[in-house]
């Protein structure tokens, strides 16, 4: 559970709310890295991915490499980037090409010519195939502190619908289809929401609000791995009902619903 620094700070209200002594401030970023230390051991997995909040962190990014982690990681609009491959002229005769100026991704990405961008289908919607145009760039960046990053991949995502969405992300490897697994993700913890009450908490200790995670997210795996198991909605053990399901009549059924509609019995069987 993240404690922002109020929180983290106050000894009255985490007395109250049995907050361990042990636990102290850590950005998300890194209660995330931690998190993910923990879990490799045992959990499988290839890539690490995550919104902008993330992203943005240059600390996290650094981090993911040093562990040969690959990641995509969306940035948000105004990270500073540089094309290492793009060259000024020289400022003199017989001086050297320049660098490009950092500036804001976004900027950059729109004075890129129509050629550089292509289209690639990511996965299979509900609607049909999602098709997005894609950008590719091998980039530098710059933090908010001004230093610069090493060599990064930069994707620019941009959906095809009539009013386009763009997504920024940095990668270490190729990251087109992979941009668009976190949004499943998003998707399942919404799902977890609606279904099994994963954010309908009123819990007032450290060790509750942590049940109440812990069976909600256990409520939701369920779900998830039945729906796999049944191959999408459950539409009851035999499948749908038809007409061959139903129970056929049984002997002089027909002429009593006759009967009955005359208003008289039945007759008798000679």
């Amino acid at each position: 559970m993240y404690l922002n620094q109020d929180w983290a700070g106050d000894t009255e209200r985490r007395a109250k709310t049995h907050v361990p002594q042990e636990i102290v401030f850590a950005e998300k970023w890194r209660i995330g890295l931690d998190l993910l230390d923990r879990a490799r051991a045992t959990l499988p997995g290839a890539w690490v991915t995550g919104d902008d909040e993330f992203g943005r962190c240059t600390e996290l990014r650094a981090a993911l490499r040093q562990r040969r982690l690959r990641y995509v990681l969306d940035v948000p609009c105004n990270t500073l980037v540089r094309d290492v491959a793009e060259r000024l002229p020289p400022t003199r005769p017989g001086g050297k090409p320049r660098r490009p100026a950092f500036e804001r991704v976004d900027r950059w990405a729109a004075r890129q010519p129509g050629g550089r961008w292509r289209q690639v289908r990511v996965r299979d919607g509900a609607k049909g195939p999602q098709v997005v145009k894609v950008l590719l760039a091998t980039v530098q960046t710059k933090d908010e502190e001004g230093r610069v990053g090493g060599s990064e991949r930069l994707a620019i995502l941009r959906s095809c619908a009539a009013k386009p969405q763009t997504w920024y992300a940095l990668s270490n490897d190729r990251v087109a289809r992979l941009h668009g697994t976190r949004h499943r993700i998003e998707e399942v913890l919404k799902e977890g929401k609606g279904e099994v009450g994963l954010a309908d908490y009123e819990v007032r200790s450290w060790v509750g609000w942590h049940h109440h995670m812990t069976l909600s997210l256990l409520a939701l795996w369920f779900l998830q791995t039945e729906r796999l198991r049944l191959g999408g909605k459950n539409p009851g053990h035999h499948g749908a009902a038809s007409a061959a399901d139903l129970h056929r009549p049984a002997p002089g059924a027909k002429r009593r619903r006759r009967a009955h509609r005359r208003g008289g019995q039945p007759g008798a069987a000679a």
